[in-house]
């Protein structure tokens, strides 16, 4: 057999060229896959974080529980406790405000692709970062009872002295301020509720749903929603402080 042909050099180039293309080939096309699933993982374990926290706040707000502590780890992205929201609106039919509030909320930003998961006046809400619309993953604790004709309207506002961030592993404590409910007759039947989006962090989508088809309200104008079936209104307020982030 003649060797005269054959380097060792071509050899080790060849061999050098092959292993450095199927290293491109998996940084290319299998790192990003590897980023996305690890993104999508730490969402979803946000999202179960998310409905944790939601329930430390149900527990202080209708159990009368005084306090809650929660640790908790933030991965791939930062949580924010802010009192600036959406702002929600209770209106009779002549326009007299029966309620007005901004609940503030506590949100989760994701790095990889912005998602936000977002608790807000006791619901859990998700909208992507880069696209219009929103979901809702948990709902608030808002009612119709129809043999009755009333409407139970519960705002549960968040408060802190500062904003608040966490990235990583942290605790988060929340402790009742005050509660207050309140009842008012409608003569006329006709109730409006008015939800105006943070121009920053939109879920006016996620809350239209909600209250077209959980509470069977008809859409007026844009963020704008009415009963025409409504004895009285029931409206809780609940104010928790949140600290320890």
């Amino acid at each position: 057999m003649d060797d005269n042909a054959v380097s060792e050099a071509i050899g080790f180039i060849l061999i050098f060229s092959i292993v450095v293309i199927g290293i491109a080939i998996v940084v290319l096309y299998g790192f990003p896959l590897l980023l996305a699933g690890q993104g999508g993982a730490d969402i979803r374990n946000m999202e179960q974080t998310m409905i944790v926290l939601q329930n430390d706040l149900k527990s202080i707000s209708y159990k009368m529980v005084p306090y809650k502590e929660t640790a908790l780890q933030v991965s791939g992205g930062v949580l924010f406790v802010t009192e600036e929201s959406g702002t929600f609106t209770v209106e009779r039919f002549d326009g007299t405000e029966l309620y007005r509030t901004i609940p503030g909320k506590i949100r989760y930003v994701a790095d990889i692709d912005r998602t936000h998961i977002t608790i807000e006046n006791g619901a859990v809400l998700t909208r992507p970062g880069t696209a219009p619309g929103s979901a809702l993953l948990a709902e608030p604790r808002w009612y119709y009872d129809d043999p009755e004709r009333v409407l139970i309207l519960s705002f549960i506002e968040v408060r802190t002295e500062s904003p608040r961030s966490l990235a990583g592993v942290g605790r988060i404590e929340m402790k009742s301020i005050s509660t207050v409910t309140t009842e008012y007759t409608i003569p006329d039947g006709l109730v409006f509720i008015r939800y105006i989006p943070d121009p920053d962090d939109d879920y006016s989508v996620a809350w239209g749903n909600y209250m077209k088809g959980r509470l069977s309200l008809t859409p007026e104008s844009e963020g704008t929603y009415f009963h025409s079936n409504v004895e009285t209104v029931v409206i809780k307020k609940i104010v928790i402080g949140i600290s320890g982030i």
